[in-house]
């Protein structure tokens, strides 16, 4: 998470931790297939040729989990709050989707999840609309960018005035 202040605005950048680069991605995939494939030839040449087809099905689906990992990487999510309005951009390998609210209706909820073991939704809500704000961050994330965004928003029929920059980059302030 990435904090800015500019005169009587804060801006939060969120994204998820991808600690694969593609580069790095692609050289583990490789490494993998021919460590793995090594052992596989042995079976094979004892005669258990089968075990060279579920060899390829394992390479394919962990080729498909490093594919989806490193799509995710472009997804990325920008608060951009003002005096008036509380803007969410949510970029994607779909788009740019863009929701506005104004920040004297808009309101910050943590909601609990409805399975035990599931993680919470941080939701902001404004005028019978609601969107879903970093899905991806861990809890303990998830509850301090909560904190910060009720200290910015405020809650329904209130505007906290915004921070000055000696509080940029401290989420808890």
């Amino acid at each position: 998470m990435r904090y800015a202040n500019k005169l009587m605005e804060q801006r939060i950048e969120l994204q998820p931790h991808c600690s694969l680069t593609p580069a790095t991605a692609l050289l583990f995939f490789a490494v993998t297939c021919a460590f793995s494939l090594c052992f596989t030839l042995i079976f094979v040449w004892q005669g258990f040729w089968p075990v060279l087809i579920f060899w390829a099905l394992e390479m394919l689906l962990l080729g498909a989990a490093l594919r989806a990992n490193m799509r995710r990487r472009r997804y990325t999510q920008t608060l951009l709050i003002t005096e008036a309005r509380v803007s969410l951009v949510t970029r994607s390998r779909r788009g740019e989707a863009k929701q506005e609210f104004a920040r004297h209706w808009a309101k910050v909820k943590l909601r609990s999840p409805r399975i035990r073991l599931y993680p919470s939704r941080l939701m902001i809500e404004s005028q019978g609309r609601a969107y879903e704000v970093g899905s991806f961050l861990t809890e303990e994330e998830r509850c301090t960018l909560a904190r910060r965004l009720r200290q910015l928003v405020g809650g329904m029929n209130e505007s906290p005035p915004l921070e000055s920059s000696d509080t940029l980059g401290d989420p808890l302030r």
